[in-house]
C-alpha cells in the first residue's frame, strides 16, 4: 500500500470522526446566537488589596461565588465566567431573559445577617424607645414597622427608604454608622445547606449552622429569653422572632418569604456565599433569542451562497484540480466545526463570519498550489513531477502568509473581548485546518487520480486559463507594473489624501463601545420615521440618536449608563414594547471607563499586529541579514497602512453620509484586511526572494520584481476573487446586525489586493535603489545584474524540480540555460 493510500485512509476516517463529533456533540452558542445577558461587573481598586497575589485571590474567590450563584439561583447550565485584567468580571448568561433578576442575583452583596434589637420596648425591656409594629400584606405575609415612643416617628419595613431608616436609627448597623451595632451572627457561620421548605402552612428557609456559629447561637438565645432577634437578608427584614427559649441545635428557620420558589431561590443564594467586595455595572448587553435565530439562518445562507460560489468558481477555473479542491473544501468545513465543538468554542455571529470568510480563504492554498502546477506543467514536467514540485515551492509562501493571519488573530484574541476573540479563534482554527486540507487532502486526491490515463489530458488542469499573458520566446510580458509605478503611487496617493481629508473633517461615528452608552436595535412592527421614535422616547426624558434601516429596524443610540440609568432602559423598553416585533430587540450598554480602555486597546493591537508582521517578515526574508529583511517587513506594512487608512476614509465619510458607527467588530476588521492584505504581499515577496536565486540573464532588480509580480497575479485575483465572493454574499443575505463589518472587510480587501500587487513591491524597487545610490556614491543608476538581495552562497542558475514517476523521491537539478549540463541529483527529505 502507497503512502497515499494510508493517507487516504487518515482522511476518510477524520472525515468519518468530525461527521460524528457534529452530529452527536451540539455547538456551544454565544449570547448574539441563542439570546440572552452579557455583563461586565468592576471591584472598586480601594476595596481590593494592592498585594498582586492577594488581589488575584480576592477576585478568584469573587468569580466561584458569581459561577455558584448563576448555576444555583439562576439555574443556567453553561455560564460562562471570567476574569478579565485585575479589578472585572465578565458574566454571559445565555438563554437567560430576566435581566433584572440576574443582575440583582450576580452583583448583590446581600448576606444575612442576625440582629439582636436592644433598643425594642418588650416586657424584658420596658424602657425601650421604639416598639415594634407586626402586620400582614395583601399577599398574607409579614410587615414589619417600628414606631418611636417620643416622637411617634413610624418606619415601615416594607419600603426601602423605610428598611434603611430601620438599619440605621433602630438597629444602628455598623454598615450605615460608624462604629455602630454588630451582627450576632452572619452567613459566614452558615453551612452551604440551606433550603426552602413549607412549616405552619408558610415558605421558610432552613439555615444550618457551622460548629462555630452553633455555639454563638446556643450561647446568645441562653442570655437573651424574652428578646427580640431580627434576621436581615441584606437590607430586608425577613422576620423577628422573640426568643422563647434557648435554641440548642444548629439549625432555625427564617420566614417571611412569599411562595417556596423565593425560599429555595435565596437558599441557593446563601449557599453560593457573600461576595467579597461589591461590584459596579460597566457593560451591559442583552439579546432576544428569536433576533439570534433569525441571525443564525440568514449567515448560514449567506455561507452556503460563498461557498457555493468559489467551489463553482474553482471547478470553472482549474477543472480537475478545482474540483477536487471543492470536496477538500467541504471536509474543511466538517473538520472546522469539529475542532470548534472539540475546543469548545462559544459561537458567535461574528465567530461565524470569521468561519464564512475562512472559507473563502481556505481555497488561498489550493490556488497558489495550483497555479505553481500550472507552471511547471508548462515548462514540459510530467503531471506527476509537477503536483510535487508545486506543492513543494507553494510551501513556503503558505506558510508564512498563514503564519501572518495567525500573528493577527492572536493580537485580536489578546486586546479583543467576547465577540472579537471568537471571531479571532475561529479565523485561527480555520487557517490551520485549511492548511492541512490543502497540503496533505488535495495533494493525495491528485496523486491518486493522476494515474489513471484518461485524467492525464492537459484540458483538465485549466492550462490555458490564465488573468496575464503568458511568457513569450524573448521572456518578456505584456505588463510593467513596476515601470509604471509612479502612476500608482500617485493614485494611491490621491486614496489616502481624499480618506484623510474625510477623517480629518468629519472624524468617525464612534459606537457605544468607544464612547460610552446605551444602544438599542428594535425592529417595529410597522413602518416608523425618526421623528415618530424620537416622540415615543421625549416623555421619558431621553436625549437619543436614531437611525432608521429598511423602514422598520431602528437603531437608537442614548448616553444612558448602565448603573446609573437602568431604570430609564427598562422604561424604554417598557414603551417599546407593544410597538415592536416580539424576540427582536438586542440592548447595549457600555459604562464610561470601559468606552475608554476599548479605544486604547484598538490602537494598541493595530499597532501591534503592524510591529509582530514587520518582525516576522524581517527573519523570513533575511537572505542578506536582518536589516536587508527589514525592507521587505517595511515594504509590507507601509502596503498595510495605506489599506488601513483608506477603509478610515471610507467610513469617515460613510458615518456623514448614512451615519455608519465604529465599533471593536471595526478594529477587527481592519487587523483582518492586515491580516489578508499582507498574503498577497508575501506571495510576491516569496517568488521575488525565489527569482533572486534564478535570475534571467541581464535581469535588474527592477525587471525580476516585475516578473515575479506577473507570475503571482492569477493567484492574487483568485484568491481576492474568492474572498469576496463569501463577503458579498455576507453583505446581501447576511442580515442587518454587523453588515458593515462584512462592508469594511470587503472594501478592505479589494483596497488590499491593489496594495499588494501596485504598492507593496514598487516600495521595495525604490527602497532597492536608493540604498544603491547611496552605496554609490548618490548616483542613481540602475542595477545590473545584481540580486535585490546580497547573498553570496548564490548561484545564477536556475532550479526546477524533478520527481520520480513513481510518486517516490523528489530530485532537483540544477539546470544551465545556456548548455544545459546536468548536475548530479540530490535526494531531499519526502514531502507529504
Amino acid at each position: 500500500m502507497s503512502r497515499y493510500h494510508k493517507l487516504l485512509l487518515l482522511i476518510i476516517a477524520l472525515v468519518v470522526g468530525a461527521a460524528i463529533v457534529v452530529w452527536q456533540m451540539p455547538m456551544h452558542q454565544g449570547l448574539d446566537l441563542a439570546g440572552g445577558i452579557r455583563v461586565v461587573l468592576e471591584a472598586n481598586n480601594k476595596d481590593l488589596p494592592a498585594k498582586v497575589s492577594e488581589r488575584a485571590d480576592k477576585m478568584s474567590a469573587v468569580k466561584e461565588v458569581i459561577t455558584n450563584r448563576v448555576e444555583g439561583t439562576l439555574g443556567v447550565a453553561e455560564p460562562k465566567v471570567q476574569l478579565q485584567g485585575t479589578n472585572r468580571i465578565v458574566v454571559e448568561l445565555p438563554g437567560y431573559k430576566d435581566k433584572d433578576q440576574a443582575l440583582n442575583t450576580i452583583k448583590s452583596t446581600d448576606r444575612l445577617e442576625f440582629y439582636w434589637l436592644r433598643d425594642l420596648k418588650t416586657d424584658k425591656n420596658p424602657s425601650g424607645k421604639w416598639e415594634m409594629m407586626r402586620d400582614e400584606d395583601k399577599n398574607g405575609n409579614e410587615v414589619y414597622s417600628f414606631v418611636n415612643s417620643a416622637t411617634n416617628e413610624v418606619l415601615k419595613g416594607d419600603t426601602p427608604e423605610g428598611r434603611e431608616q430601620i438599619m440605621k436609627q433602630v438597629v444602628r448597623s455598623e454598615k450605615y454608622v460608624p462604629g455602630g451595632v454588630k451582627p450576632v451572627l452572619t452567613g459566614d457561620q452558615l453551612k452551604p445547606e440551606s433550603k426552602g421548605a413549607i412549616s405552619s402552612g408558610k415558605p421558610v428557609m432552613v439555615i444550618h449552622f457551622t460548629p462555630e456559629g452553633t455555639g454563638i447561637f446556643r450561647d446568645f438565645t441562653r442570655r437573651h429569653v424574652g428578646d427580640i432577634l431580627a434576621i436581615f437578608l441584606g437590607d430586608n427584614l425577613q422576620t423577628a422572632p422573640t426568643i422563647n427559649e434557648p435554641i440548642m441545635r444548629g439549625d432555625a428557620e427564617v420566614s417571611g418569604f412569599n411562595n417556596l420558589t423565593q425560599a429555595q431561590e435565596q437558599s441557593n443564594f446563601l449557599n453560593a456565599g457573600a461576595l467579597p467586595v461589591p461590584l459596579k455595572i460597566v457593560e451591559l448587553s442583552t439579546v432576544e433569542a428569536t433576533l439570534g435565530h433569525e441571525t443564525v439562518s440568514q449567515a448560514l445562507m449567506a455561507g452556503i451562497i460563498g461557498l457555493a460560489l468559489v467551489a463553482l468558481f474553482m471547478l470553472l477555473y482549474y477543472r480537475l484540480p478545482g474540483f477536487l479542491a471543492d470536496i477538500a473544501l467541504c471536509i474543511y468545513a466538517l473538520l472546522t466545526f469539529a475542532a470548534f465543538t472539540l475546543f469548545k468554542v462559544t459561537m458567535t455571529l461574528p465567530g461565524l463570519a470569521g468561519f464564512i470568510l475562512s472559507i473563502g480563504m481556505a481555497v488561498d492554498a489550493n490556488i497558489l498550489i495550483f497555479e505553481r502546477m500550472k507552471e511547471e506543467l508548462r515548462s514540459g514536467k510530467t503531471l506527476r513531477a509537477a503536483i510535487d514540485s508545486g506543492f513543494a515551492r507553494a510551501f513556503s509562501a503558505i506558510f508564512d502568509s498563514n503564519m501572518c493571519t495567525i500573528i493577527t488573530s492572536v493580537i485580536l484574541m489578546w486586546f479583543g473581548t467576547g465577540s472579537v476573540k471568537s471571531f479571532a479563534f475561529t479565523l485561527a482554527i480555520g487557517v490551520v485546518v485549511s492548511m492541512f486540507t490543502a497540503i496533505t487532502v488535495t495533494r493525495t486526491f491528485l496523486h491518486l487520480l493522476v494515474s489513471l490515463p484518461s485524467l492525464q489530458k492537459p484540458s483538465l488542469f485549466g492550462l490555458s486559463t490564465s488573468w496575464v499573458e503568458q511568457q513569450g520566446s524573448n521572456g518578456k510580458r505584456g505588463l510593467d507594473i513596476v515601470g509604471k509605478r509612479n502612476y500608482y503611487f500617485i493614485f494611491s496617493g490621491i486614496l489616502l489624501a481624499i480618506g484623510l481629508v474625510f477623517i480629518s473633517m468629519h472624524g468617525l461615528n464612534k459606537g457605544i463601545e468607544f464612547q460610552s452608552g446605551t444602544s438599542i436595535q428594535t425592529t417595529f412592527q410597522q413602518p416608523v420615521t425618526v421623528t415618530q421614535v424620537n416622540s415615543l422616547l421625549d416623555p421619558i426624558g431621553v436625549k437619543s440618536d436614531v437611525q432608521i434601516s429598511n423602514g422598520k429596524t431602528a437603531f437608537i443610540r442614548t448616553n444612558l449608563d448602565p448603573e446609573k440609568d437602568s431604570g430609564k432602559i427598562t422604561d424604554i423598553q417598557n414603551t417599546l414594547k407593544d410597538k415592536v416585533v416580539p424576540g427582536k430587540t438586542q440592548i447595549s450598554s457600555v459604562g464610561p471607563i470601559v468606552s475608554a480602555e476599548l479605544m486604547q486597546k484598538a490602537t494598541l493591537a493595530v499597532i501591534f499586529a503592524s510591529i509582530a508582521i514587520i518582525i516576522y517578515l524581517s527573519f523570513r526574508f533575511a537572505l542578506g541579514g536582518f536589516l536587508n529583511g527589514i525592507k521587505y517587513g517595511i515594504s509590507a506594512v507601509a502596503a498595510l497602512i495605506h489599506d488601513v487608512i483608506i477603509t478610515i476614509g471610507l467610513f469617515a465619510l460613510g458615518g456623514k453620509l448614512w451615519g455608519w458607527e465604529v465599533d471593536t467588530l471595526f478594529v477587527t476588521a481592519l487587523l483582518t484586511i492586515i491580516g489578508f492584505s499582507v498574503h498577497d504581499t508575501i506571495v510576491v515577496f516569496d517568488r521575488i526572494r525565489e527569482n533572486v536565486r534564478h535570475r534571467l540573464k541581464g535581469e535588474d532588480s527592477e525587471a525580476l520584481a516585475n516578473r515575479s509580480i506577473l507570475e503571482t497575479l492569477s493567484r492574487s485575483i483568485n484568491t481576492s476573487l474568492t474572498v469576496m465572493m463569501t463577503l458579498a454574499s455576507l453583505v446581501i443575505f447576511g442580515g442587518p446586525i454587523i453588515q458593515r463589518f462584512y462592508i469594511a472587510l470587503l472594501f478592505g480587501i479589494c483596497i488590499g489586493t491593489y496594495s499588494s500587487i501596485f504598492n507593496a513591491t514598487p516600495i521595495l524597487v525604490v527602497w532597492e535603489k536608493i540604498a544603491d545610490a547611496k552605496k554609490n556614491g548618490g548616483q542613481r543608476k540602475a542595477v545590473q545584474d545584481k540580486p535585490m538581495v546580497s547573498v553570496k552562497a548564490i548561484q545564477d542558475k536556475p532550479m526546477v524540480t524533478v520527481a520520480s514517476g513513481n510518486g517516490g523521491s523528489v530530485e532537483d537539478e540544477v539546470i544551465d540555460e545556456a548548455d544545459k549540463v546536468k548536475v548530479k541529483p540530490k535526494k531531499k527529505k519526502k514531502r507529504y
